[in-house]
């Protein structure tokens, strides 16, 4: 029987999705299972990495069920960036992973970028350290955890601790190293001076490998765990951002990428390895001698204003009823604005602790003026992101995919507050999806897309110019708001 059958897993922040595709991208199984992270104190974040293991290997069980192990050829992997794994010599986690959109780190971060501005060869990095980065987490494990820290003996983000469990093999790959901070970016490898500056010991560093390289195969115990009777190869994987972005095309077509989904992140590919002086700069690197990467900016809050706005403030899950009450003839009129950057904000205004808005607010405004400006807020925030970090060509569309992507009213938002059409893609193109192109990449040799249905929604030139107004008050809300958003860095 061919094998002909590629397993993407992607290893989310709330959820982790397990799939199986052909080399056409039909889907002969995906799941998504549902799990939860912990807040042991405020601003905190964690989670015993071992949950996204047990998840795996249930998910992958379940798809051996449905799926004979002889047809499938390989699996991918992607998840969650920067979230950091702390694991000792006998490959077992020392403390709770500290995830991507954990603050505790914050009150250090000053004196972490002015250490890495006093050299010219890690000057880009203080631009995009953060609360979450790698390196900020490796330091306050070692500040605050001492006993904890003598036991690393190698720092992992999350998609590498599950390929360790999975292969056991301590492995990243350029998408994750370039954006941990602790990585040169003009040289493509660990940095020296970084090392030296907070004297870390390079044992604590993984190797990295192209996206699509295999890095091994499932161990004798996972395939006797998953009742298989053959192993199968495991390649590098890489971020979420880099899979959404391969698997939507954005490399092919350098066009750029939104992603609505828990955040807002805008992506703009380059196959020039040209850095950007505000977003963060990720090396994509699929291949060896692939040179592309992706400037990437991130609203934090994202696709999550919506949930919050209906089930948290009007209690409802009626999304398509509440988007159904608001008049088309409102866009572009809506008197209210809302300031999208409620859990802070790290592109362009480095502020963990800025917060969200509306403005305008009448004793006329009713219910779907505050809900549309909840959505024409995250596109405006979307917009500046895209602006500050745009290739000198001016794209031709934007592609949008993530939750977010699948409402109608917001899509048509984006259109015309970015000025461009929007492409959507009709069939289930997802990082998870990303995930099994790079096995495919990595097992066959390269990869070729199949044709895909999609929508192309197009902007009313009308509303655009309505629009372009109306961002220019929300510009203006934006600097007022920055001086009420409390302590900066």
């Amino acid at each position: 029987m061919s094998a002909s059958v590629y397993v993407g897993l992607d290893i989310g922040t709330t959820s982790i999705k397990v799939a199986a595709v052909t080399k056409q991208l039909e889907t002969v199984f995906e799941k998504q299972y549902a799990y939860d992270y912990l807040i042991p104190h405020k601003g905190w974040t964690e989670i015993e990495p071992d949950t996204w293991v047990e998840i795996v290997v249930k998910g992958l069980k379940e798809l051996f069920q449905q799926v004979s192990a002889a047809t499938v050829a390989g699996i991918g992997i992607t998840g969650q960036m920067h979230t950091t794994v702390f694991v000792d010599k006998h490959g077992s986690s020392v403390r709770p992973a500290i995830m991507w959109n954990d603050n505790r780190t914050k009150s250090s971060l000053t004196a972490i970028k002015q250490r890495l501005e006093r050299k010219a060869e890690t000057a880009h990095l203080a631009k995009i350290v953060s609360t979450g980065s790698p390196l900020a987490s490796l330091l306050w494990v070692r500040e605050h955890e001492p006993e904890h820290y003598q036991r690393i003996n190698k720092f992992l983000i999350a998609k590498d601790y599950v390929k360790l469990k999975l292969t056991g093999t301590y492995t990243t790959d350029y998408c994750d190293a370039s954006t941990s901070s602790l990585y040169d970016l003009h040289k493509d490898r660990w940095s020296k001076e970084v090392k030296e500056i907070f004297d870390l010991n390079s044992e604590l560093f993984p190797d990295i490998q192209p996206a699509s390289a295999i890095i091994g195969e499932l161990t004798e115990d996972i395939c006797k765990e998953l009742s298989i009777g053959k192993t199968l190869p495991v390649v590098s994987g890489t971020g979420d951002n880099v899979a959404s972005a391969l698997v939507s095309g954005s490399f092919e077509n350098m066009q750029p990428l939104i992603s609505l989904g828990t955040s807002g992140v805008v992506v703009i590919p380059n196959s020039h390895h040209q850095l950007k002086k505000i977003g963060k700069n990720v090396v994509a690197k699929i291949t060896e001698s692939d040179d592309s990467i992706i400037t990437q900016g991130t609203v934090q809050a994202g696709a999550k204003v919506n949930s919050w706005w209906l089930e948290n403030i009007l209690q409802t899950k009626h999304y398509a009823e509440e988007q159904e009450e608001i008049p088309q003839s409102l866009l572009g009129e809506n008197e209210v604005l809302f300031f999208p950057h409620m859990n802070g904000e790290k592109t362009l205004f480095a502020n963990p602790s800025l917060k969200g808005a509306f403005i305008g607010l009448g004793l006329e405004t009713e219910r779907a003026e505050m809900y549309l400006a909840v959505l024409e807020g995250l596109a405006f925030g979307i917009r500046q992101l895209f602006l500050s970090m745009k290739n000198e060509e001016t794209p031709e569309y934007f592609t949008i995919v993530g939750g977010g992507a699948k409402s109608d009213l917001w899509i048509k938002i984006f259109a015309n507050v970015l000025g461009h059409p929007i492409k959507r893609m009709l069939t289930s193109q997802e990082a998870v999806h990303g995930a099994a192109i790079l096995a495919m990449i990595g097992i066959e040799g390269g990869f070729t897309f199949p044709k895909s249905e999609a929508q192309v929604i197009q902007p009313d030139p009308a509303i655009i110019t309505k629009y372009d107004q109306r961002y220019e008050t929300y510009l203006k809300l934006t600097e007022q708001l920055q001086l009420f958003g409390g302590d900066e860095k």
